[in-house]
């Protein structure tokens, strides 16, 4: 699978479940709030990181941690930037 900012968050949980502690890490504000269901269903990737009003800096440790952990399919620009 193949992770860009465009992915929906619902579509990462679906095709890798090991991705939901991850996903809670960075977006569980909408867990606290739970809004998961609806906001999480709805959002890309970048939708929440735009909601949560996340740094660039957020964003690439986000996606170094998806591909550190899960060894996904990430996009280089989407990894931290050398």
């Amino acid at each position: 699978m193949r992770i860009t900012e465009e992915t929906k968050v619902f579509h990462l949980l679906e095709e890798c479940p090991e991705s939901e502690q991850i996903i809670k890490k960075y977006f569980g504000y909408f867990y606290e709030k739970k809004l998961e269901d609806i906001a999480l269903k709805r959002l890309s990737i970048k939708g929440a990181f735009n909601v949560l009003n996340f740094s660039q800096q957020k964003k690439e440790e986000f996606f170094k941690e998806l591909n550190e952990n899960l060894g996904l399919d990430i996009p280089k620009p989407n990894l931290e930037r050398e």
